[in-house]
């Protein structure tokens, strides 16, 4: 890395100087000193290597007052995009796209690196383990892992790596609607919905080779309990029974018929009580669960997760996942950005026509929003204000404008049957009375969000400012845009949420620590959201419990505490050869039922070899 920095380096000097490619230059060991920042000795150092790597040709002068001679004999593009391949070949992703974007000024050579790395990704044969024909799938992300610490799960990413991980007491199938068993093999509760009985399965094993038991599940939930961004799940637990190795008993302060569904959040994902024979701060970094994968890597380049062969539920057909983790602006040089495509590299694809690939879309169940902070001073005090910002907001423009996953205009949570059909409130004539009605004064409002929604805020500022309405972009990384010193400062809070567990995901929204709604909401919203959810638990019908959230719904939309943007869409494109494709509700692929089936020529060739 330090050789082609020092090549860069001299390359643009020389080049600034009228240097050309192939052309001798006359240049002073002093004068390559200030260029390098160096001293002489080190200097002739330099230049052996750079001469060793057949980059410049060097022929120093003789005598006193003769110049030496240096030649560059390699475009630095060219150069550039051999190592920063070399590099990503290594994965040492972050540092080759620190070397492009330290000394590159050409893009369309980004563009062609970013073409090489498209192939670099999806499925292959490759030797792993003693295999020679693991197969090992490559996807890219853009945007960081921030954490597998299941009590603090805030991000579907991060909720998605630990279900690869982990399990759950329970979990939910979506296609039948219902709970089914999973670490728990059964259960039972009294009639009052109190006192809840989980029997375990025997033989579990964690990735580390030691057998769950019921004291890994009472550690668990009992860690829960202490003051965690998800401590709010079990709430309602007064206290834990150990019955037997594969048994516990949970006695509840309330009736709660939610619980279960709540035992199948990846928060309530069992650890195991002694971490895994390390301190709990190393056991994060690369933590043992029950999970289909284990974690064998986790840095600033890429996640690994090798097969779990021991897995209770059955081995995954993959061998190996890597996550590579890529710069969120090299996203626009992508051909694919949202796992789309990536089940096959260039060395499959060329063979492959058009009719060869699937691709599915379907509704995210969410939506991206503006939070308001209730309880700071502002213009957005005022309920007029809000409603003039939510009527002079063009949904379908900003839609039309940015495209991408943007697909329908939001007025509630999460999109309906009859979401495609419902009228935008756009209306600038009767959102101009009310801001005049606001006696809005031009004060500017600090909106903050993530890189993930920076397009969108950007959007609103510029569309919102022909109506004399001034709003500060505040723009924050993963982890400072949920620091209290950070969000409290803001009037307004762009960002979106994923209702993937649907009713435990509306209560996280209500109850979750540093939840915008909740940390801005009033105390007096708060308490009232807070007994309709008491309400919600107790009841045992599901239609009952839809009934209360869509009254806490209601009401803080109907008052502009949030205000929904829009809906967006998830897709993803895959050959037909790939099988077991499976995309979860946080908007992911599963990868432990993927699986390739072979070419018919493979398999015919094979047949006729036995």
């Amino acid at each position: 890395m330090i050789a082609i920095e020092r090549y860069c380096t001299l390359y643009d000097k020389l080049r600034d100087s009228g240097g050309r490619l192939r052309q001798p230059v006359e240049v002073s060991l002093e004068q390559l000193a200030d260029t390098w920042y160096c001293t002489v000795r080190n200097v002739k150092l330099i230049i052996r290597k750079l001469e060793e790597e057949h980059w410049v040709e060097w022929r120093a002068g003789r005598g006193r007052g003769h110049l030496s001679r240096i030649t560059l004999l390699i475009e630095k593009d060219s150069l550039l995009l051999e190592q920063a391949q070399s590099l990503a070949s290594q994965g040492e992703y972050k540092s080759a796209f620190a070397l492009m974007d330290d000394y590159l000024d050409d893009v369309q050579v980004k563009s062609m690196f970013m073409s090489w790395l498209n192939g670099h990704f999806g499925h292959r044969k490759e030797t792993r383990h003693g295999m020679n024909d693991a197969d090992v799938l490559r996807c890219p992300v853009y945007f960081p892992l921030t954490t597998l610490d299941t009590a603090e799960l805030v991000y579907a990413f991060d909720s998605h790596m630990v279900r690869q991980l982990f399990n759950t007491l329970v979990q939910f199938d979506h296609v039948r609607n219902c709970i089914v068993s999973s670490i728990a093999h059964t259960w039972e509760h009294d009639e009052e919905g109190k006192v809840w009985t989980f029997y375990l399965r025997k033989g579990i094993m964690f990735h580390h080779g030691v057998e769950l038991s019921a004291d890994d599940v009472i550690f668990t939930l009992n860690r829960l309990q202490a003051d965690r961004t998800q401590s709010w799940m079990v709430r309602t637990i007064d206290s834990i029974e150990k019955l037997s190795h594969y048994a516990i008993r949970l006695y509840l302060t309330m009736p709660n018929w939610l619980l279960p569904r709540l035992l199948c959040s990846t928060t309530m994902s069992i650890i195991p009580m002694d971490w895994g024979g390390v301190q709990e701060a190393e056991y994060w970094e690369l933590p043992s669960g029950t999970g289909p994968f284990r974690i064998m890597e986790w840095n600033d380049n890429q996640c690994i997760l090798q097969a779990h062969t021991a897995y209770f539920q059955g081995r995954p057909h993959l061998d190996e996942v890597r996550i590579v983790f890529l710069p969120s602006d090299s996203a626009a040089y992508a051909d694919q950005t949202n796992w789309s495509g990536l089940m096959y590299g260039m060395d499959y694809s060329k063979t492959m026509t058009d009719a060869e690939w699937k691709r599915v879309e379907w509704l995210s169940r969410g939506c991206n929003l503006i939070h308001w902070n209730m309880n700071k001073d502002g213009p957005h005090q005022s309920y007029v204000f809000r409603r003039a910002l939510n009527v002079l907001l063009d949904r379908q423009r900003m839609i039309q404008e940015l495209e991408e996953d943007r697909v329908y205009p939001a007025r509630s949570f999460y999109p309906k049957e009859t979401t495609p059909l419902e009228r935008d409130l756009f209306d600038p004539g009767y959102g101009m009375k009310l801001l005049k009605e606001s006696g809005y004064d031009g004060s500017k409002i600090v909106i903050m969000t993530y890189a993930k929604h920076e397009k969108d805020l950007y959007w609103l500022q510029s569309h919102y400012s022909q109506y004399g309405i001034v709003i500060e972009v505040q723009i924050e990384d993963w982890r400072t845009v949920r620091k209290p010193e950070r969000y409290q400062h803001a009037e307004g809070m762009l960002n979106g949420f994923i209702l993937a567990e649907e009713e435990v995901c509306l209560l996280e929204l209500f109850e979750q620590k540093g939840s915008y709604i909740k940390e801005w909401m009033t105390p007096d919203m708060n308490n009232w959201i807070h007994d309709m959810l008491n309400h919600v638990l107790c009841c045992q019908q599901p239609e009952h419990r839809w009934l209360r959230f869509a009254d806490i719904e209601r009401r803080i939309v109907e008052d502009g505490s949030v205000m929904p943007l829009l809906h967006k869409k998830f897709n993803t494109k895959y050959h037909q050869r790939v099988r077991g494709i499976g995309t979860n509700t946080l908007g992911w692929i599963d990868f432990k039922d993927i699986w390739v089936a072979p070419r018919e020529a493979e398999l015919t060739q094979k047949s006729n070899l036995t």
